[in-house]
């Protein structure tokens, strides 16, 4: 998967690779000027719009009351809003809120599995090992499970793409009571290795190999087995013949493998290569015969790891649905049927907050507000009755924490302008009547915009390249900003499915402005969060409709807002996102005179089979989508300024994304930058990194840096001398940036 990276911080060895008219050089971001301000400007906004969140609370139904931690205790009175300082600590009777709070998982390193699983009951341990499964007892010898295992074939092993693609991050599964193990029988003799050379910095190289499949070529084969511990006998699940349902002649990923919650069948998902259909099925672990538990279709594609979440009863479960263009819960059994629809709306859930069995009621979050980057709280009941929306639409909202009664949610409210505050409603009941604010228990401070000199981030909409979509997105301005003059404009991107960037939460800004730009982000079609129709209108057009709706957003700035200068505008990103700066910098010439490019997919085909042809479906069948979102075929296009930036050891989206791209600039005699490092992966980490993208943006763009701030030094104190406040300026400007 393609996934955006934050900024850098670690440092890194550098190797520059000049292929311009002149050398490519880079300046430390410190040296820059208005560089020594960017840390300035994180230190002012350190703390700017804190203080809002209250994290330690106590319910007290008995006497009425809530206990919150603010600068000491304090108690809500819940019938009157009242708060009072409190004496002590909350009574042993005070409960904790009725939230879902998740632990962090336990995963493998990226795109791979763990090879050792311990039973439940802690008497077994199974084991992959080159290429095959062993039992290992916490007493006594080993039982090797299979003998065929190879380089090719593995058992309680995946293939790469399947941990980065399905996240499978395990390949053996113990049923609860430790008597049956499913695994993995994973065959890659037919996909082709790909070949990356590790040790550039060391004196001999070493060839790495990976079985990685790309866009129309073979995938490896996954099949599921069972093994049964007081038997010795195993079984194959039959999820790949036709007695299953499986068609003729279609690929299948076999993943999200599970046992019920009380162990009688095996649960794992089916899709086929295109993934525009999803089953679950369960399997008996006694003969491997599955049946259908519950399927869903889209004309696009569907989300392959829906919500399935089991109930007390272990029979019943709520499923994340989309069948209605938006992602919605119903409540289905395993027995196959769909017991209730539990929510509906014009507008997507986001996620189960909450599932009060007591009182069959499901709280969760959904993007349902007007400004439809704004999460809500809202509350059903398992039949779909008594739907409402417990919290105000004028606000954004987090971090739930629910009375035991249900009576009353505390959650953190929040505007892209309004610093983050801890809100009480009172809840209401049903959409007739309306839950209300009882009370806010705290807020952050924003003064310091006004002390330093800061203008707010701001929220804004404008309309995508079809001329009707409603798109969001953020700008970050430079301190001491002066709407009479001209900026230039640095967009910040990501744009692929499965990752949205712009919500509208509180910002106190982004500190590189400091540099003299405006940075901008927006979400285009094709990002998630907005609904089926929104999310898929990149669909076997990736780098078109999400590249024009990035260009229409520049568009709609300039034409509205005269302090940006629509000839200086730039756009950078990594992965996805150095994908869509380079398709952006050249089909879109028109807009963006200058692009830097981490770690991008310049070609689809040189992409993996699961993700690729998720959104393009294969070259064969989509060869004009192929060719259209293509930064190598289009070359001949580029009129601005690209920097390309690649790790050597980028094990995901290869070095030879950038080395075709370069080679067909070069080609053709179009002047680029480029800068690899020798022992980066995919995130490409160190000062270096921020050094080199901000001194080609300032070379190509000239943005003039802040005078800021503008007021005078305050006075020395306690005697200290006007020569020695000046040295202590010095000193810390020299240790400033390096991000």
């Amino acid at each position: 998967m393609l996934r955006p990276f934050a900024r850098v911080a670690v440092g890194l060895a550098t190797l520059a690779c000049t292929l311009v008219a002149h050398a490519q050089t880079y300046t430390p971001l410190r040296e820059i000027p208005g560089g020594a301000l960017v840390q300035r400007m994180q230190s002012a906004m350190t703390g700017l719009g804190g203080g809002g969140v209250v994290e330690k609370l106590r319910w007290n139904l008995a006497t009425g009351e809530l206990w919150f931690e603010k600068d000491g205790w304090k108690t809500l009175d819940l019938a009157t809003g009242a708060v009072k300082a409190a004496a002590g600590e909350p009574p042993e009777a005070a409960t904790a809120s009725r939230a879902a709070r998740e632990g962090r998982e336990r995963r493998p390193p990226r795109g791979r599995q763990f090879t050792s699983e311990p039973s439940p009951d802690g008497a077994w341990t199974a084991q992959s090992e080159n290429g095959n499964l062993f039992l290992v007892p916490k007493t006594g010898d080993r039982v090797q499970v299979t003998t065929d295992g190879t380089d090719d074939l593995k058992y309680g092993q995946a293939s790469w793409v399947y941990g980065e693609e399905l996240d499978q991050t395990t390949a053996m599964w113990w049923s609860p009571d430790s008597k049956r193990l499913a695994f993995y029988r994973f065959d890659e003799s037919k996909v082709k290795d790909f070949y990356i050379l590790g040790g550039w910095t060391e004196t001999n190289t070493r060839v790495i190999s990976e079985a990685y499949p790309k866009p129309g070529q073979p995938n490896p084969t996954a099949t599921l087995m069972i093994h049964d511990l007081a038997s010795g006998k195993t079984v194959e699940v039959d999820a790949l013949l036709e007695s299953s349902g499986a068609k003729p002649g279609i690929e299948y990923y076999l993943y999200n493998v599970r046992w019920t919650p009380d162990g009688s069948e095996l649960l794992f998902s089916r899709t086929p290569r295109r993934q525009d259909v999803l089953e679950v099925r369960a399997a008996d672990p006694a003969t491997g015969t599955s049946r259908l538990v519950v399927s869903e279709t889209q004309k696009t594609w569907q989300d392959n790891r829906p919500a399935m979440r089991f109930l007390q009863d272990g029979t019943r479960f709520l499923w994340e649905t989309e069948k209605s263009g938006f992602k919605h819960f119903e409540l289905r059994s395993l027995d196959g049927s769909l017991i209730a629809t539990v929510t509906q709306g014009a507008w997507p859930a986001e996620s189960i907050v909450f599932v009060d069995e007591d009182r069959e009621q499901l709280w969760f979050s959904a993007w349902s507000a007007p400004v439809a980057v704004r999460q809500q709280l809202h509350v059903a009941h398992f039949n779909g009755s008594g739907a409402a929306r417990i919290t105000s639409e004028d606000f954004h909202h987090s971090d739930f924490q629910i009375s035991p009664d249900g009576a009353f949610v505390v959650a953190t409210a929040e505007t892209t302008t309004t610093p983050r505050h801890s809100v009480v409603y009172s809840v209401g009941g049903d959409e007739s009547a309306q839950s209300a604010v009882l009370a806010t228990l705290a807020s952050g401070d924003v003064k310091g915009f006004k002390i330093h000199e800061l203008t707010p981030s701001e929220l804004f909409t404008c309309k995508a390249a079809d001329g009707t979509t409603d798109l969001y997105g953020k700008l970050h301005f430079p301190p001491a900003f002066d709407a009479s003059k001209k900026y230039p404009l640095v967009v910040e991107t990501y744009g692929g499915p499965t990752v949205r960037l712009v919500t509208d939460r509180f910002e106190a800004g982004d500190a590189t402005s400091a540099l003299g730009f405006i940075l901008m982000t927006v979400d285009n079609r094709g990002t998630p969060g907005r609904g089926k129709e929104f999310e898929s209108a990149a669909y076997l057009r990736l780098g078109v409709v999400d590249a024009d709706d990035q260009a229409a957003a520049v568009q709609h700035l300039v034409a509205t807002r005269p302090y940006i200068d629509g000839a200086r505008v730039g756009i950078t990103g990594h992965s996805y996102g150095g994908f869509m700066s380079a398709i952006c910098a050249i089909r879109r010439g028109d807009v963006f005179a200058a692009a830097v490019a981490g770690a991008p997919p310049t070609d689809w085909r040189q992409y993996d089979t699961i993700y690729t042809e998720r959104y393009m479906r294969t070259p064969e069948e989509n060869p004009e989508g192929y060719d259209a979102g293509s930064c190598v075929k289009q070359a001949a296009q580029l009129k601005g300024k690209l920097l390309l930036l690649h790790g050597m050891m980028d094990d995901n989206v290869h070095p030879n994304n950038t080395f075709e791209l370069a080679n067909a600039l070069q080609a053709i005699n179009r002047p680029f930058s480029m800068m690899l490092f020798p022992n980066a992966d995919h995130g490409i980490r160190g000062p270096s990194v921020e050094s080199v993208k901000w001194s080609f943006f300032v070379e190509s763009l000239a943005p003039m840096a802040p005078d800021w701030p503008k007021r005078p030094a305050a006075p020395a104190k306690d005697g200290a001398s006007k020569s020695g406040a000046s040295k202590k300026t010095s000193r810390s400007a020299e240790s400033e940036g390096g991000q």
